[in-house]
């Protein structure tokens, strides 16, 4: 009983912290003042995770001069979130990459006023099924039940990608795994 109740106050901890930072980012969202470089914050999440997974290949491919129009801390749990599934259902490889956008997300608000970056996690593991990736993206909902976690990961990174009114989907990845793919806002020369 007692683990049941750790973990059911864990999930409603990370879901009043989710709410909060929902709340931060709508205060936020047209501030030109939130700026955070690609290369130093993707590098060093990759860092962390080859560090925890030694026996994965993590390949970072970023282009020189991106910086998201968003705060460090919202960045790090958007892509975060995905190299810790990625890492968890990879068999040996993940890649993360970073781009410029070819075009807008369609959840861009009118009037959107800036570029976006093209971010993708690719992993070589099992992947999902068409029909599972609606349910993967359900808050709590886990469909590997023998894998650790909460089921929080991807409705987190689907609320913080939306609240910039980016987008984030699911499919299958060239490298035959899973492909999370991120559009996020980016700093510009018009808005920097």
């Amino acid at each position: 009983q007692a683990e049941v109740v750790r973990s059911q106050a864990e999930a409603m901890q990370a879901q009043v912290s989710s709410y909060l930072n929902r709340a931060r980012i709508a205060a936020q969202r047209d501030s030109v003042l939130a700026r955070c470089e690609a290369e130093p914050v993707l590098e060093r999440l990759v860092r962390v995770m080859r560090r925890l997974n030694p026996q994965i290949d993590f390949t970072l491919d970023v282009a020189p001069g991106l910086a998201f129009a968003m705060e460090q801390q919202d960045v790090e749990e958007t892509v975060g979130n995905l190299l810790e599934n990625a890492a968890r259902f990879a068999k040996t490889r993940v890649t993360v990459m970073a781009a410029p956008a070819a075009h807008e997300p369609e959840t861009a608000g009118e009037g959107a006023r800036r570029g976006w970056i093209d971010v993708t996690v690719e992993d070589d593991g099992p992947g999902l099924a068409p029909e599972q990736i609606g349910e993967a993206l359900k808050r709590g909902k886990r469909l590997d039940e023998s894998k650790p976690g909460t089921g929080l990961g991807l409705s987190i990174v689907k609320e913080i990608s939306s609240e910039y009114q980016g987008s984030f989907g699911l499919s299958r990845a060239p490298i035959g795994g899973l492909k999370a793919a991120l559009v996020l806002p980016a700093v510009t020369r018009d808005t920097a």
